[in-house]
């Protein structure tokens, strides 16, 4: 039986972990690419590929892996800080999931969904900017696109 954090982490896991490798920006060395790109690249596998529920304790391998997220994200470009603040509140989130609570459940679900977009832009931002491929990004909410025609005038 998994633990009650193990289950809402697990599905923010499986949508953000592939996604969201960037930085807070808080401290530390705030707005040094370099840096970061090179602790992306380093721990890459850990960050997109944790294997949570076969840890002695789950517990500790969570906070642990958000630890590291905060830790890399001391080095994150201003570029793509916001998006990352956002990452690391839907991991927050999805840590904090009580199981059954459907109300914490449902606060899970929205932070990850409203994390999306920024796990897009973090992917495009290390692609582009640290030669680093951390594979596709999956995505449950579909991108709304609103195009607007050509601007008219209606003379009286």
């Amino acid at each position: 039986m998994l633990p009650r954090r193990l289950p809402a982490f697990a599905c923010a896991a499986a949508i953000l972990f592939p996604l969201a490798l960037a930085g807070c920006g808080n401290g530390g060395d705030a707005g040094d690419p370099l840096r970061f790109c090179g602790e992306v690249e380093e721990n890459a596998e850990l960050l997109t590929g944790p294997n949570l529920a076969e840890a002695d304790d789950q517990e500790a391998a969570i906070d642990a892996l958000i630890g590291e997220y905060r830790r890399i994200g001391q080095y994150a470009p201003l570029a793509i800080e916001q998006e990352w603040e956002t990452l690391v509140a839907a991991y927050e989130a999805a840590d904090e999931t009580i199981s059954g609570d459907v109300e914490s459940e449902q606060a899970a679900l929205e932070a990850i969904f409203r994390a999306e977009q920024s796990a897009v832009a973090v992917s495009d931002w290390l692609r582009d900017n640290c030669a680093v491929d951390i594979g596709p990004v999956a995505t449950i909410v579909a991108e709304v696109t609103t195009t607007v025609g050509p601007a008219t005038t209606d003379a009286p």
